[in-house]
């Protein structure tokens, strides 16, 4: 298995030194060192490390939770802090970012370790997740069929290329609002716990941008949430 690679962004030298000598000691690889946040975002377009130490008091204009942020969300690499720094704002800052750890100096060797690993495994979790989720999008858009998804109070939050097509919308003008306003004729729900089924190809209006309401018939499948109660629908349209 390759080194986990990590890149350490401290403005105190001794202490970065030391923390690259017991970094390289627990086995991982370390990119390279940064005092700033810009040598921080160069390292990382260069070097492409698993995981960033970050201080958050270093040197420049930014502080390690604004360069944080930066690196993440322009370059999703995970970030976890390591300073000396603990009082309340600054804590409540550092939170708001979603960090991938957390270390107070002076730093137990475990505890590093520990954290280190965590974060990595986090985000590698999180990438297969986003992953999946993007497979399955593109999956339930290559389908021929015409679907829309609701959450459980029956507001739009999907619609495959094909439902965009029929419709005239675009799924930023629709999602969040009443499936029924745009499905006209739909019944009551189901109540999946009476053991009802819904109803297969029910007759009703979809409402085009145009104005234009055209007749189809649409078969509704509830969406099963992780306490096994409905967390949704998967609508079926077909147009007569």
């Amino acid at each position: 298995m390759p080194e986990k690679r990590i890149l350490i962004v401290e403005d105190e030298r001794i202490v970065a030194e030391d923390l690259k000598r017991l970094l390289i000691r627990m086995g991982y690889a370390v990119t390279a060192i940064a005092a700033s946040g810009e040598e921080a975002i160069r390292s990382v377009t260069t070097d492409r490390p698993d995981l960033v130490l970050m201080d958050i008091r270093i040197q420049g204009p930014q502080d390690g939770i604004e360069v944080a942020e930066h690196l993440y969300a322009e370059y999703d690499v995970p970030v976890s802090y390591l300073t000396a720094f603990a009082d309340a704002p600054t804590l409540d800052r550092a939170k708001a970012t979603m960090p991938f750890g957390y270390i107070l100096k002076p730093f137990e060797t475990r505890s590093l370790q520990v954290v280190i690993e965590l974060a990595i495994h986090r985000h590698m979790m999180e990438r297969v997740v986003g992953e999946m989720d993007g497979w399955h999008a593109r999956a339930l858009d290559s389908v021929a069929g015409v679907l829309f998804a609701t959450d459980r109070a029956g507001l739009l939050i999907y619609m495959n290329k094909a439902a965009e097509k029929l419709s005239g919308w675009t799924p930023d003008a629709l999602f969040g609002k009443p499936m029924s306003a745009l499905l006209t004729g739909l019944l009551e729900h189901t109540n999946p716990a009476l053991g009802d089924r819904p109803p297969v190809g029910v007759p009703g209006t979809l409402q085009k941008k145009s104005g234009e309401g055209i007749p189809v018939t649409y078969t509704r499948t509830s969406l099963e949430g992780a306490d096994g109660q409905p967390d949704g629908e998967l609508i079926v349209v077909n147009k007569i």
